[in-house]
């Protein structure tokens, strides 16, 4: 039996395909009559494809829809199969909490296009804000959307008539988008660009890449190399992070708390090595953590500010797991006694860089 969501979703389609709307939406109001729960998964689909915005509106989407279409018209092909994994594939069931709901579109209609960052025609005359002190800078712009900077970022914000955007130059950011079909947010980074309607998400830059990771809604993401499936255009729905390395993308799903713990100035580990936390930790406080090879893998685990290099540093000290020596704005830790190491994890989940 073909799964509820598979069959809401290949009905969305041929309505948004518009050759045999009249027909698919009766075909579709009699399916959902039939039992709640296909009026239910109906229900969350077309909440999910609103909630996806002015994406539904794009030549690649439309593309989409009528390849996938073609597929499901073709002589011989079983019209419930024929949408199993396309319907998650499309992100059209992006709201279900389903673990990979992702969109990638075929990379041979965009690779002419992905090179060429979506931007505002004035983003060389935007505003720029930046955040060079320590901890965080949180910014509320003019639509009511709201952008978190982390220490040592910066953005650029032009708004016009049609368009919201923002080029992330360094760093990392969270945006808290209003929603405004009208006017889609557009956030650049690198070789990236993440277009959003009201959601929220942050986007990174860094010497290694360029990762957006969704923390509500959806928000689709056109890269310049192409992912997994060959495309260069995911919709990355909550719960998703999209990485861009030197020359490949990957998606993987992540724990949102870890993520955006640091938009409320704070850090979680689990098992994570104490060099790691302090590499982490560094760029926040007053106070450096400077770890000697015998303390580096001692494993870290617990919820910590940013900024209080000093807390953490008494707890180890309390716990009989290292010694500390402060020498002005630096705090020396090393391992007490002869303890033997303790097995820990080389990175977490809120990485700088």
């Amino acid at each position: 039996m073909p799964d509820r969501f598979d069959v809401a979703a290949s009905y969305l389609a041929r309505i948004q395909s518009g050759t045999d709307s009249v027909s698919a939406r009766r075909e579709l109001d009699a399916w959902r009559n039939a039992a709640p729960e296909n009026r239910d998964a109906a229900d969350s689909v077309f909440a999910a494809w609103d909630a996806a915005g002015s994406a539904e509106t794009s030549p690649e989407m439309q593309q989409m829809l009528a390849d996938m279409r073609a597929r499901y018209d073709q002589p011989g092909q079983d019209r419930g199969g024929a949408w199993k994994g396309w319907a998650i594939a499309a992100g059209l069931a992006a709201m279900l909490s389903v673990p990979a709901t992702l969109w990638m579109i075929d990379h041979r209609r965009t690779a002419d296009t992905v090179q060429r960052p979506v931007q505002s025609a004035a983003i060389a005359d935007a505003t720029r804000i930046a955040n060079t002190d320590g901890g965080r800078r949180t910014v509320r712009l003019d639509d009511g959307s709201r952008i978190t900077l982390d220490v040592g970022s910066a953005v650029r914000v032009a708004y016009s008539t049609g368009h919201r955007a923002v080029t992330l130059e360094k760093g990392r950011a969270h945006f808290v988008v209003h929603k405004d079909k009208q006017r889609p947010f557009v956030v650049t980074a690198g070789r990236l660009t993440a277009t959003a309607v009201g959601t929220a998400f942050d986007v990174r830059l860094s010497t290694g890449g360029e990762e957006v990771m969704t923390s509500e809604g959806v928000v689709r993401v056109v890269t310049r190399f192409p992912a997994g499936t060959g495309g260069h255009a995911t919709l990355l729905n909550a719960g998703m992070k999209l990485t861009q390395n030197a020359a490949s993308v990957a998606v993987a799903s992540i724990d949102v708390l870890h993520e955006t713990a640091w938009t409320d100035g704070k850090i979680i580990f689990s098992g994570h090595c104490l060099s790691d936390v302090a590499r982490q930790m560094n760029p926040y406080g007053r106070s450096s953590l400077v770890v000697g090879g015998d303390a580096a893998n001692i494993a870290i685990s617990g919820v910590f500010d940013l900024d209080n290099a000093d807390g953490l540093a008494e707890a180890l000290e309390n716990q009989g797991l290292a010694t500390v020596r402060h020498d002005g704005s630096h705090i020396f830790l090393s391992r007490a006694g002869a303890t033997a190491p303790v097995s820990c994890r080389t990175k977490a989940s809120s990485t700088r860089s």
